[in-house]
């Protein structure tokens, strides 16, 4: 059964592409599909241009969502956002 989980992170200092990569490989490390969400803009976690357009629209100060999808969302969400931290 497919769960969806969500957490908010809010953006405490600059995005920079090392930070992309740490995020695209552990989106590809989950068995779930990992999102992330601004104002209506949302993006696949796995695909490393896509990440780092998204980042180019977060100043400091800003939210975004980070979506999990899949049979084991709520642990997935639980290593990227451990694995991911800010």
């Amino acid at each position: 059964m497919k769960q969806i989980c969500s957490k908010k992170v809010k953006v405490t200092a600059k995005y920079t592409v090392n930070k992309a990569l740490e995020i695209m490989h552990s989106a590809k490390s989950i068995n779930s599909q990992l999102f992330l969400s601004k104002n209506g803009h949302t993006v696949h976690a796995s695909g490393l241009s896509q990440l780092v357009s998204f980042f180019l629209t977060l100043k400091e100060g800003d939210s975004f969502l980070y979506i999990v999808e899949g049979a084991d969302a709520e642990s997935a969400l639980n290593v990227i956002t451990k694995d991911t931290a800010f």
